[in-house]
């Protein structure tokens, strides 16, 4: 049980979602990224909060115009 703390913990960190959204070059590929992420972890209300606080910033990111750049 304390081997899944650290992996808790990582998941209710914004930052860590982020990132993972930051690979959606449209809006489409970021709603099926977050819609997935939200069945994967649904029953854990700390990473829900998280990843809908890093879609909400990627979306921010998207309609400015901020890409990663490959």
């Amino acid at each position: 049980m304390t081997e899944q703390q650290p992996l808790d913990r990582e998941l209710t960190d914004k930052l860590y979602w982020l990132r993972k959204f930051r690979m959606a070059k449209n809006e489409k590929t970021l709603e099926l990224m977050v819609s997935k992420a939200v069945d994967n972890h649904h029953q854990y209300a700390a990473v829900v909060a998280a990843i809908y606080l890093a879609e909400c910033q990627r979306e921010r990111e998207m309609a400015q115009g901020r890409f990663l750049q490959q």
